[in-house]
């Protein structure tokens, strides 16, 4: 079976692990508050640049984004009011129709501090009006 690959690399996206954000996300999430949640950079993915992005896709394509998967590995640990590099490299494939999001997270002075992988299933909407 053959599988039809499109990338997009972005990257860097200088961002930061918001105190606030971060707190509040961890108690959401039953955390204590005290420190950044190993998902937390899931919320990078609503960044303007990534987001248009993956919107733009889904339009085109008359589909819903449904979360598949996602996974973190970490070599450091995420510090409060730090801001971070985030490489993105984005990979669309038909077979099956998905958006593979694998990201790498690195200080400021390029050390690694995690790689993420986040996978959407590109569900058709007229899939989606049938079983509503």
């Amino acid at each position: 079976m053959q599988n039809d690959q499109h990338h997009l690399s972005l990257g860097p996206l200088r961002l930061q692990v918001d105190p606030t954000r971060a707190k509040t996300y961890a108690l959401e999430t039953g955390g204590d508050g005290l420190s950044a949640p190993l998902a937390y950079p899931a919320v990078w993915l609503a960044e303007p640049k990534l987001l248009e992005i993956i919107q733009d896709l889904c339009r085109s394509q008359d589909v819903i984004p449904v979360h598949e998967s996602q996974s973190f590995f970490y070599t450091l640990e995420l510090a409060l009011g730090e801001s971070y590099d985030l490489y993105v490299l984005l990979k669309h494939e038909t077979e099956p129709s998905r958006l593979i999001i694998e990201a790498t997270i690195k200080t400021t002075t390029n050390k690694l501090v995690a790689t993420i992988e986040t996978i959407l299933r590109l569900v058709p909407h007229d899939i989606m009006k049938e079983k509503a």
